[in-house]
């Protein structure tokens, strides 16, 4: 028995894309008035424009990315570009979060988001201009700012739409969003001062990155104004530099009475060698990081750390890029609504056991501001975190 050969209502063949010119055959018109059509542009009647999306919505086409690169129309992808190694990606809560916050907003907008792993900056610079001469996406998010970065005066060049993700400065007329790391390290060592803690560490990340420059300095200037000792410990992102960061720190013979993590992935690997080195926190050593999250919430004793939503902070970095990225097809240079340069989320310190043993569990209590006008602590419950 022959089958009969007919038009596929949905479709043009097994792993065939349906086309312009698919949905120019069903409808009886041309290719051209198809184009008009589905692109809202002048050239068709009503209710030809109507009767060929009907057909094109029936035959479930999509329009192709490199079609509409080719146009000149957005190609909905976001690109972010990374010079870290996956091995430390894929352990930072932080990061998962962040990026999950930013994917949500451009999902809503039917955005997609294109990342890529690199071995340098270099490779960073080069990808940008790629991805710039094969229209491949509409803007970037730029990560792990530098001091004087060299990514930032290419991007200008390239007049590529791009959203800074660090500061205060140093992202040159490119605009930034960023989160006050020297306000979250005085609300760090102002809360370990009034602990009594006289001697305190840090235990730093990649020392390349801006914001970690920005904390090494806040938090020298901050013990050297309170009578602390300061100590900076370079550990570079990872536990395994964590970990040993931390034990050179307790074989010194001025052994620090607390120390602040640059992550929750690093406090944990810290804590580790506090255990192991048998003292008892808070009571011998007390523990905080920059990071807030599940682990530093359902560890025992829990952590005190730095309370910012990493989700929030990248469904502010997709909103402000997307207007960026308007404001570039619209010809204007910047929104005129939103400064070049702003702070998405004001940083709390959230107390829990690791530094007070009399906090509540995992909740802790809020700490909005450094020291108050008395000189005593700012407290609030948190209600959740």
């Amino acid at each position: 028995m022959t089958a009969s050969k007919q038009s596929r209502p949905r479709g043009s063949g097994r792993g065939r894309r349906v086309t312009i010119a698919d949905i120019a055959g069903r409808a009886g018109v041309t290719s051209a008035a198809v184009s008009l059509a589905v692109n809202g542009r002048p050239g068709v009647s009503d209710a030809t424009r109507a009767r060929i999306v009907a057909i094109a919505e029936e035959m479930q086409w999509e329009p192709s990315p490199a079609a509409r690169a080719l146009a000149g129309a957005p190609v909905l992808t976001i690109g972010m570009v990374l010079a870290r190694p996956a091995e430390v990606l894929g352990t930072e809560a932080f990061f998962g979060a962040f990026v999950a916050g930013l994917q949500e907003v451009l999902s809503r907008r039917d955005y997609s988001l294109q990342m890529k792993i690199v071995d340098s900056t270099e490779a960073e610079i080069d990808t940008f201009r790629r991805w710039l001469a094969q229209r491949r996406v509409d803007g970037v998010v730029v990560v792990d700012l530098r001091q004087d970065d060299p990514r930032i005066p290419a991007l200008e060049e390239l007049g590529l739409p791009a959203l800074v993700i660090g500061g205060p400065g140093h992202h040159g007329a490119l605009p930034s969003v960023y989160v006050d790391d020297a306000h979250a390290t005085r609300l760090l060592v102002d809360h370990l001062g009034e602990r009594g803690h006289r001697s305190i560490a840090r235990v730093a990340g990649n020392e390349d990155f801006l914001h970690i420059l920005v904390r090494d300095r806040a938090f020298t200037e901050r013990c050297t104004e309170l009578g602390i000792t300061p100590v900076v410990q370079d550990a570079g992102f990872g536990t395994r530099g964590a970990g040993i960061a931390t034990a050179e720190l307790l074989a010194r013979e001025d052994a620090p009475h607390a120390i602040i993590f640059d992550s929750d992935e690093m406090a944990l690997a810290g804590i580790h060698v506090v255990e192991e080195a048998g003292l008892r926190i808070p009571e011998d050593i007390a523990i905080a990081s920059y990071e807030d999250s599940a682990l530093t919430r359902t560890h025992r004793p829990p952590i005190t750390s730095i309370g910012r939503s990493a989700i929030e902070y990248g469904r502010v970095a997709a909103a402000r890029l997307l207007e960026v990225i308007e404001d570039s097809r619209d010809g204007r240079a910047a929104s005129a609504k939103t400064p070049p340069e702003s702070r998405a989320i004001e940083p709390v310190l959230v107390v829990r056991g690791s530094t007070d043993p009399d906090a509540p569990e995992a909740e802790g209590y809020l700490r909005h501001s450094a020291l108050s006008e008395e000189g005593s602590e700012v407290r609030v419950r948190q209600e959740s975190c």
